[in-house]
């Protein structure tokens, strides 16, 4: 049962005299677990609503709409609840290398293939039951975003800890065989599950194209912070060459024989390979940016297409200077772009941030902390610190040490600007034009 806490104006609920305080028993006779349920359940043209009224009676209401139109109901409590948990042990698991004394919600370990329909994040499907992965196909929650690591039984539940997570390849068959897309990734460690296992695990997952989208080949992330952990080494050049190498390999195969590449190594590989990124049509239709697979070219791309249509010779006001703090892995691209397309009225101090929290193998812009940040460019002058949104939670208030944009602007004594990560906005932020985004006074 759902209490409901408001009706959207205009909506079908509000035009069937549906009120805030009634509760909502089932829906087209079934009941609604969660927001799978309801999107599901009222994804249809004919509606049928049972509904308890405050004073407990119960009335049924049937609705019809167009399919694509939401009910427009709302509820006193989330439809999702408290995300499902991870019940692995990955020999590279990021939480466990986290420091100690951060704020809690970055320890937990969510695993939920409901929130991968919803927010893209991905599941390893070690903890669905078989009773949850029947609803999985019953509501055919498509598409879904699913690691991998390895297709091969033994490899798999030796890297991830968990003797049930041998079974993937039979679960991705059965979604194949309902009809269910999902992207896949593998996280790769040096001697472990790259080199012949990645091409097996690579073949693998291409018996289930088209079902299968995507997969993205990702480099194990490690932090200072593995005191008792598995002994992983980092990539090293050599080694990211060798996988981009295969992965290369693999692409010119599959897009003769399929006409898609299928397998996108992510922009860390080529940063860590000291190669440049590969054009536009090298990522198709970009299916795993989220997944930092193809964002150094759309950012680049976007960059040099503002660059092109600009047309103002100055800037009112005259010449300028931002500070530009990044992340170790993007600075020689970022170098590149800045001598490409900056502005001729601005002055540019691009500084890599050395990552004293997690470790310098953590070379990523969006895990840089603000007391690294402020340490290591603190006596810098310039008109405005520039960071890229990636740096800051999802409500843009703090730094992943808790330290606020706030105390980062008043430390280094500057006005701080947040840009988002694409170059339209990092061209309006480095020119000085006015946006949307959050700025702090110094």
């Amino acid at each position: 049962m759902r209490r409901i806490s408001s009706v959207m104006l205009g909506s079908p609920a509000q035009r069937h005299r549906i009120q805030p305080g009634d509760v909502l028993l089932l829906i087209n006779g079934e009941p609604v677990l969660d927001e799978i349920d309801y999107q599901a359940l009222t994804a249809r043209r004919h509606v049928k609503v049972l509904l308890q009224s405050e004073d407990g009676q119960q009335r049924e209401v049937d609705i019809l709409k167009d399919d694509a139109t939401p009910l427009g109901l709302e509820f006193d409590d989330s439809l999702i609840g408290n995300p499902r948990t991870c019940s692995n042990n990955c020999v590279f698991c990021f939480v466990a290398q986290m420091p100690p004394g951060m704020r809690e919600s970055l320890y937990v370990k969510d695993d939920d293939w409901r929130l991968s329909l919803l927010t893209g994040s991905y599941i390893t499907l070690t903890n669905v039951s078989e009773r949850e992965f029947a609803r999985i196909i019953k509501r055919r929650a498509s598409p879904l975003y699913i690691s991998v690591h390895s297709t091969d039984e033994e490899l798999r539940t030796e890297i991830m800890g968990n003797r049930h997570a041998g079974l993937l390849m039979e679960r991705l068959r059965r979604l194949r065989d309902a009809g269910i897309h999902f992207h896949c990734q593998l996280v790769l460690c040096p001697g472990l599950n790259d080199g012949p296992a990645m091409v097996k695990s690579l073949n693998d997952l291409l018996s289930l194209h088209p079902h299968a989208r995507s997969v993205a080949l990702v480099p194990v992330g490690l932090t200072r912070h593995r005191e008792g952990l598995s002994p992983i080494l980092p990539y090293t050049l050599e080694k990211a060459r060798e996988v981009l190498a295969l992965a290369g390999a693999f692409q010119e195969k599959t897009l003769r024989e399929t006409g898609t590449r299928f397998a996108f190594a992510a922009d860390e590989f080529f940063a860590i390979a000291g190669l440049p990124v590969p054009e536009a049509e090298a990522y198709e239709d970009v299916p795993q940016l989220e997944n930092g697979v193809g964002m150094l070219r759309k950012f680049e791309d976007e960059l040099a297409a503002v660059h092109a249509e600009d047309s103002d010779a100055a800037l009112a006001g005259g010449k300028r200077t931002v500070l530009l703090p990044c992340g170790t892995a993007v600075f020689p691209y970022a170098q590149a772009w800045l001598a490409r397309y900056k502005p001729d009225w601005v002055e540019a101090v691009l500084v890599p941030i050395r990552n004293e929290m997690f470790g310098e193998t953590v070379t990523v812009s969006g895990l840089i902390g603000g007391r690294d940040l402020i340490a290591q460019t603190k006596g810098i002058r310039a008109d405005e610190v520039l960071i890229v949104s990636d740096m800051l939670n999802s409500e843009g208030t703090m730094f992943l040490d808790d330290v606020t944009p706030q105390d980062v602007s008043e430390a280094l004594g500057m006005p701080l600007r947040v840009f988002r990560n694409d170059g339209w906005d990092f061209y309006a932020a480095i020119s000085g034009r006015k946006t949307e985004d959050t700025a702090w006074p110094g």
